[in-house]
Protein backbone atom coordinates (compact mmCIF):
# COMPACT_ATOMS: atom_id res chain seq x y z
CA UNK A 1 0.00 0.00 0.00
CA UNK A 2 1.53 3.52 -0.84
CA UNK A 3 2.27 5.81 1.86
CA UNK A 4 -0.13 8.95 2.50
CA UNK A 5 1.36 11.95 1.53
CA UNK A 6 2.33 14.12 4.15
CA UNK A 7 0.41 17.79 3.54
CA UNK A 8 0.68 21.33 5.08
CA UNK A 9 -2.14 20.58 7.22
CA UNK A 10 -0.52 17.42 8.91
CA UNK A 11 3.00 19.59 9.61
CA UNK A 12 0.19 22.77 10.56
CA UNK A 13 -1.23 20.20 13.43
CA UNK A 14 1.99 19.00 14.87
CA UNK A 15 3.32 22.29 15.07
CA UNK A 16 0.17 23.79 16.84
CA UNK A 17 -0.64 26.64 14.31
CA UNK A 18 -2.89 26.82 11.24
CA UNK A 19 -1.63 26.30 7.61
CA UNK A 20 -1.60 29.52 7.17
CA UNK A 21 1.42 30.15 9.39
CA UNK A 22 3.17 27.36 7.88
CA UNK A 23 2.78 28.88 4.87
CA UNK A 24 4.25 31.93 5.64
CA UNK A 25 7.18 29.78 7.02
CA UNK A 26 7.62 28.23 3.80
CA UNK A 27 7.22 30.88 1.33
CA UNK A 28 8.33 34.13 3.68
CA UNK A 29 4.76 35.89 3.31
CA UNK A 30 4.54 39.58 3.70
CA UNK A 31 1.96 40.80 6.25
CA UNK A 32 2.38 37.28 8.73
CA UNK A 33 4.30 37.57 11.53
CA UNK A 34 5.97 34.52 12.69
CA UNK A 35 8.21 34.85 16.20
CA UNK A 36 11.44 32.51 16.45
CA UNK A 37 10.01 30.27 18.20
CA UNK A 38 7.02 29.28 16.10
CA UNK A 39 8.97 29.57 13.17
CA UNK A 40 11.36 26.39 14.76
CA UNK A 41 8.27 24.88 15.80
CA UNK A 42 7.08 24.00 12.64
CA UNK A 43 10.84 23.34 11.18
CA UNK A 44 11.18 20.89 13.40
CA UNK A 45 7.57 19.57 12.67
CA UNK A 46 8.37 19.95 9.41
CA UNK A 47 11.48 17.22 9.70
CA UNK A 48 9.80 15.30 11.55
CA UNK A 49 6.77 14.25 8.92
CA UNK A 50 9.46 14.48 6.37
CA UNK A 51 7.13 17.43 4.73
CA UNK A 52 7.76 18.64 0.85
CA UNK A 53 6.99 21.32 -0.70
CA UNK A 54 4.57 20.23 -3.46
CA UNK A 55 6.03 22.19 -6.39
CA UNK A 56 3.16 21.71 -9.04
CA UNK A 57 0.60 22.41 -6.45
CA UNK A 58 2.79 25.79 -5.49
CA UNK A 59 3.35 27.12 -8.52
CA UNK A 60 -0.68 26.78 -9.39
CA UNK A 61 -1.31 28.72 -6.20
CA UNK A 62 1.31 31.07 -6.69
CA UNK A 63 2.20 31.87 -10.63
CA UNK A 64 5.05 31.42 -10.08
CA UNK A 65 7.67 28.05 -11.19
CA UNK A 66 10.46 29.39 -8.87
CA UNK A 67 13.21 29.07 -11.49
CA UNK A 68 15.37 31.54 -13.33
CA UNK A 69 16.97 31.43 -16.55
CA UNK A 70 20.63 32.15 -16.77
CA UNK A 71 21.75 32.36 -20.19
CA UNK A 72 25.84 32.66 -21.18
CA UNK A 73 28.61 30.48 -22.55
CA UNK A 74 29.52 27.63 -20.29
CA UNK A 75 33.24 27.42 -21.83
CA UNK A 76 33.39 31.08 -19.99
CA UNK A 77 35.27 31.48 -16.59
CA UNK A 78 33.61 34.68 -15.88
CA UNK A 79 30.57 32.91 -16.10
CA UNK A 80 30.93 30.53 -13.95
CA UNK A 81 31.17 33.28 -11.23
CA UNK A 82 27.83 34.70 -12.15
CA UNK A 83 26.99 31.73 -12.07
CA UNK A 84 28.38 31.29 -7.97
CA UNK A 85 26.51 34.70 -7.50
CA UNK A 86 23.25 33.84 -8.79
CA UNK A 87 23.21 30.45 -6.92
CA UNK A 88 23.88 32.59 -3.95
CA UNK A 89 21.06 34.85 -3.97
CA UNK A 90 18.63 32.46 -5.52
CA UNK A 91 19.00 30.14 -2.47
CA UNK A 92 18.51 33.01 -0.26
CA UNK A 93 15.40 33.18 -1.85
CA UNK A 94 14.08 29.13 -2.28
CA UNK A 95 14.55 29.70 -6.25
CA UNK A 96 16.24 27.14 -8.55
CA UNK A 97 18.57 28.25 -11.89
CA UNK A 98 17.66 26.84 -15.08
CA UNK A 99 21.24 26.94 -17.41
CA UNK A 100 21.19 27.76 -20.78
CA UNK A 101 23.70 27.95 -23.31
CA UNK A 102 23.31 28.92 -26.48
CA UNK A 103 25.95 26.10 -28.08
CA UNK A 104 26.21 25.84 -31.68
CA UNK A 105 22.71 27.20 -32.12
CA UNK A 106 22.38 31.03 -33.33
CA UNK A 107 22.21 33.64 -30.89
CA UNK A 108 18.70 34.50 -31.47
CA UNK A 109 17.37 31.00 -31.83
CA UNK A 110 18.90 30.51 -28.17
CA UNK A 111 16.69 33.44 -27.08
CA UNK A 112 13.59 32.90 -28.56
CA UNK A 113 14.04 29.47 -26.44
CA UNK A 114 14.11 31.60 -23.49
CA UNK A 115 10.57 33.31 -24.27
CA UNK A 116 9.50 30.17 -25.14
CA UNK A 117 10.14 28.50 -21.74
CA UNK A 118 8.77 31.83 -19.92
CA UNK A 119 5.01 31.47 -22.00
CA UNK A 120 5.41 27.59 -20.61
CA UNK A 121 5.52 28.61 -17.31
CA UNK A 122 8.70 26.63 -16.79
CA UNK A 123 10.64 29.92 -15.45
CA UNK A 124 9.70 33.36 -13.86
CA UNK A 125 12.39 35.41 -15.13
CA UNK A 126 15.61 35.23 -17.07
CA UNK A 127 19.25 36.73 -16.52
CA UNK A 128 21.85 36.84 -19.53
CA UNK A 129 25.19 37.25 -19.53
CA UNK A 130 26.49 39.46 -22.37
CA UNK A 131 29.34 41.09 -24.00
CA UNK A 132 30.17 44.58 -23.17
CA UNK A 133 28.66 46.35 -26.41
CA UNK A 134 25.55 44.12 -26.24
CA UNK A 135 22.54 45.82 -26.74
CA UNK A 136 19.66 44.05 -29.73
CA UNK A 137 17.34 45.84 -29.92
CA UNK A 138 14.95 43.03 -31.99
CA UNK A 139 15.75 40.81 -28.41
CA UNK A 140 14.85 43.77 -26.12
CA UNK A 141 11.50 44.81 -27.78
CA UNK A 142 10.64 40.24 -27.83
CA UNK A 143 11.43 40.58 -23.74
CA UNK A 144 9.26 43.98 -23.35
CA UNK A 145 6.47 42.54 -25.46
CA UNK A 146 6.18 39.41 -23.51
CA UNK A 147 6.22 41.34 -20.30
CA UNK A 148 9.47 39.09 -18.92
CA UNK A 149 11.24 40.01 -15.81
CA UNK A 150 14.59 40.88 -17.56
CA UNK A 151 18.06 41.83 -16.84
CA UNK A 152 20.93 41.88 -18.83
CA UNK A 153 24.52 41.91 -16.55
CA UNK A 154 27.38 43.79 -19.33
CA UNK A 155 24.71 44.31 -22.22
CA UNK A 156 22.85 47.63 -23.31
CA UNK A 157 25.65 50.23 -21.21
CA UNK A 158 24.19 53.08 -24.07
CA UNK A 159 20.79 51.75 -24.32
CA UNK A 160 17.62 52.81 -22.22
CA UNK A 161 14.88 50.85 -21.67
CA UNK A 162 16.76 47.14 -20.09
CA UNK A 163 17.66 47.07 -17.02
CA UNK A 164 21.24 46.09 -16.76
CA UNK A 165 23.69 45.34 -14.04
CA UNK A 166 26.49 46.76 -15.04
CA UNK A 167 30.64 47.03 -13.94
CA UNK A 168 32.43 50.69 -13.04
CA UNK A 169 35.37 50.57 -16.00
CA UNK A 170 35.90 54.29 -15.55
CA UNK A 171 36.00 53.50 -11.86
CA UNK A 172 38.45 50.72 -12.41
CA UNK A 173 40.87 52.63 -14.29
CA UNK A 174 40.75 55.10 -11.86
CA UNK A 175 41.23 53.31 -8.71
CA UNK A 176 44.80 51.17 -10.51
CA UNK A 177 45.78 54.40 -11.95
CA UNK A 178 45.97 55.42 -7.81
CA UNK A 179 47.48 52.64 -6.81
CA UNK A 180 49.87 52.84 -9.21
CA UNK A 181 51.15 56.29 -7.88
CA UNK A 182 50.45 56.01 -4.87
CA UNK A 183 52.07 57.77 -1.75
CA UNK A 184 55.26 56.24 -1.05
CA UNK A 185 55.82 54.09 -4.69
CA UNK A 186 59.62 54.28 -5.90
CA UNK A 187 58.48 56.66 -9.17
CA UNK A 188 56.26 59.20 -10.21
CA UNK A 189 56.24 58.89 -13.62
CA UNK A 190 53.36 58.98 -15.53
CA UNK A 191 52.05 55.63 -16.34
CA UNK A 192 51.65 53.93 -19.67
CA UNK A 193 48.52 52.44 -20.81
CA UNK A 194 48.78 49.21 -23.26
CA UNK A 195 45.37 47.92 -24.96
CA UNK A 196 45.56 44.08 -25.65
CA UNK A 197 43.16 43.61 -28.31
CA UNK A 198 41.81 40.63 -30.56
CA UNK A 199 39.99 41.73 -33.66
CA UNK A 200 38.77 45.04 -35.00
CA UNK A 201 35.93 46.38 -33.05
CA UNK A 202 36.39 48.36 -29.69
CA UNK A 203 34.20 47.55 -27.37
CA UNK A 204 32.12 50.02 -25.18
CA UNK A 205 34.64 49.00 -21.63
CA UNK A 206 37.93 48.90 -23.98
CA UNK A 207 36.57 52.84 -24.97
CA UNK A 208 35.31 54.11 -21.32
CA UNK A 209 39.04 52.81 -20.13
CA UNK A 210 41.19 54.58 -22.68
CA UNK A 211 39.09 57.71 -22.21
CA UNK A 212 39.31 57.25 -18.14
CA UNK A 213 42.63 56.82 -18.82
CA UNK A 214 43.44 60.15 -20.80
CA UNK A 215 41.14 61.83 -18.64
CA UNK A 216 43.18 60.65 -15.44
CA UNK A 217 46.17 62.18 -16.87
CA UNK A 218 45.08 65.16 -18.00
CA UNK A 219 43.49 65.78 -14.93
CA UNK A 220 47.23 65.27 -13.33
CA UNK A 221 48.79 67.56 -15.91
CA UNK A 222 50.51 64.53 -17.42
CA UNK A 223 50.72 63.68 -21.18
CA UNK A 224 48.85 60.09 -21.62
CA UNK A 225 50.89 57.44 -23.56
CA UNK A 226 49.25 54.37 -24.58
CA UNK A 227 49.70 51.80 -27.50
CA UNK A 228 47.49 48.82 -28.49
CA UNK A 229 49.06 45.56 -28.92
CA UNK A 230 47.35 42.66 -31.20
CA UNK A 231 46.64 39.42 -29.30
CA UNK A 232 47.69 36.55 -32.06
CA UNK A 233 46.45 32.59 -31.63
CA UNK A 234 46.34 33.31 -28.00
CA UNK A 235 49.83 35.52 -27.67
CA UNK A 236 50.77 38.91 -27.42
CA UNK A 237 54.63 40.19 -29.23
CA UNK A 238 55.71 42.20 -25.94
CA UNK A 239 59.39 42.36 -26.78
CA UNK A 240 59.57 45.04 -29.37
CA UNK A 241 57.44 46.96 -27.26
CA UNK A 242 59.26 46.81 -23.99
CA UNK A 243 62.32 47.78 -25.87
CA UNK A 244 60.85 50.99 -26.83
CA UNK A 245 59.02 51.55 -23.09
CA UNK A 246 62.87 51.22 -21.57
CA UNK A 247 63.97 53.59 -24.48
CA UNK A 248 61.37 55.82 -22.61
CA UNK A 249 63.44 56.67 -19.31
CA UNK A 250 65.36 54.20 -16.88
CA UNK A 251 63.78 52.21 -15.37
CA UNK A 252 60.54 52.67 -17.26
CA UNK A 253 57.57 54.14 -16.34
CA UNK A 254 54.91 51.54 -14.18
CA UNK A 255 52.86 49.70 -16.95
CA UNK A 256 48.52 49.55 -16.92
CA UNK A 257 47.59 46.75 -19.15
CA UNK A 258 44.05 45.99 -19.90
CA UNK A 259 43.10 42.53 -19.63
CA UNK A 260 45.36 40.14 -17.31
CA UNK A 261 44.99 37.68 -20.17
CA UNK A 262 47.86 39.26 -21.80
CA UNK A 263 50.30 39.45 -18.48
CA UNK A 264 51.99 35.93 -18.76
CA UNK A 265 53.45 37.05 -21.86
CA UNK A 266 54.45 40.28 -20.41
CA UNK A 267 56.20 38.27 -17.84
CA UNK A 268 58.09 36.09 -20.02
CA UNK A 269 59.07 38.91 -22.43
CA UNK A 270 60.63 40.93 -18.95
CA UNK A 271 62.17 37.89 -17.55
CA UNK A 272 63.86 37.50 -21.12
CA UNK A 273 64.79 41.36 -21.16
CA UNK A 274 66.18 41.31 -17.63
CA UNK A 275 63.76 43.38 -16.28
CA UNK A 276 62.61 42.34 -13.22
CA UNK A 277 58.70 42.88 -12.46
CA UNK A 278 57.40 44.98 -9.42
CA UNK A 279 60.76 46.59 -9.32
CA UNK A 280 62.65 47.78 -12.66
CA UNK A 281 59.19 47.29 -14.30
CA UNK A 282 55.64 48.15 -11.83
CA UNK A 283 52.85 46.18 -13.48
CA UNK A 284 49.08 46.37 -13.44
CA UNK A 285 45.90 44.89 -14.85
CA UNK A 286 42.30 46.91 -15.21
CA UNK A 287 40.53 43.59 -16.01
CA UNK A 288 41.31 40.35 -13.81
CA UNK A 289 40.20 38.24 -16.61
CA UNK A 290 41.90 34.98 -15.49
CA UNK A 291 42.44 35.34 -11.76
CA UNK A 292 45.84 36.47 -12.88
CA UNK A 293 46.90 37.86 -8.88
CA UNK A 294 46.78 33.72 -8.15
CA UNK A 295 48.11 32.74 -11.65
CA UNK A 296 51.29 34.92 -11.49
CA UNK A 297 55.15 34.98 -10.07
CA UNK A 298 55.51 38.11 -8.71
CA UNK A 299 51.79 38.54 -7.50
CA UNK A 300 49.84 40.20 -10.15
CA UNK A 301 48.48 43.83 -8.45
CA UNK A 302 44.98 44.40 -10.73
CA UNK A 303 41.22 45.47 -10.08
CA UNK A 304 38.58 42.88 -10.89
CA UNK A 305 35.00 42.95 -12.26
CA UNK A 306 32.86 41.82 -9.52
CA UNK A 307 31.33 39.13 -11.57
CA UNK A 308 30.07 36.98 -8.44
CA UNK A 309 28.47 40.36 -6.90
CA UNK A 310 26.53 41.13 -10.38
CA UNK A 311 25.20 37.91 -10.36
CA UNK A 312 23.68 38.59 -6.84
CA UNK A 313 22.49 42.00 -7.82
CA UNK A 314 21.15 40.40 -11.36
CA UNK A 315 18.59 38.13 -9.25
CA UNK A 316 18.25 40.94 -6.40
CA UNK A 317 16.73 43.20 -9.85
CA UNK A 318 14.59 40.25 -11.56
CA UNK A 319 13.10 39.51 -8.43
CA UNK A 320 11.83 42.71 -7.73
CA UNK A 321 10.07 43.08 -11.19
CA UNK A 322 8.74 39.84 -10.44
CA UNK A 323 7.61 40.74 -7.37
CA UNK A 324 5.93 44.44 -8.71
CA UNK A 325 5.77 43.47 -12.29
CA UNK A 326 8.08 44.99 -14.87
CA UNK A 327 7.86 48.67 -13.64
CA UNK A 328 9.40 51.27 -16.17
CA UNK A 329 11.80 52.67 -13.19
CA UNK A 330 13.07 48.66 -13.03
CA UNK A 331 14.72 49.36 -16.46
CA UNK A 332 17.28 51.02 -14.99
CA UNK A 333 21.52 50.38 -14.67
CA UNK A 334 23.06 49.31 -11.85
CA UNK A 335 26.87 50.13 -11.22
CA UNK A 336 29.47 48.17 -9.29
CA UNK A 337 32.84 49.04 -8.24
CA UNK A 338 35.70 47.28 -9.39
CA UNK A 339 38.03 45.65 -6.53
CA UNK A 340 41.59 45.89 -5.63
CA UNK A 341 43.68 43.19 -5.66
CA UNK A 342 46.85 44.48 -4.72
CA UNK A 343 49.83 42.36 -5.49
CA UNK A 344 54.04 42.18 -5.60
CA UNK A 345 53.88 43.61 -9.43
CA UNK A 346 53.31 47.39 -8.51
Amino acid sequence: MDKKRVTSRDVAKLAGVSRSVVSAVLNGTPGIGVSGETRENVLAAIRELNYHVDAQARSMKTGRTMSLAAFGDTRHPLFMRLLEGMQRECEAHGYHILLCSPGHRPDGEARSELVDLYHQRKIDGIVTLDNTSYRDEAWAAKVSEAGVPYVSVEGYAEAEGVCSVLADYKGSVELALDYLLRPGTPQLQTPVYAEVYHGSIRSWAERTRRDAYIRWCSERGMNPFFFRLPEREGRVDWEEWLLKLADISKPPPPLLVNWSSGVPDLYRAAHKLGLRIGEELRVMAADNTIQGHRLSLPALSCVEIPYVGMGVEAVRCVLKQIEGGAAPEAAGKIWLPAVLRAGESA
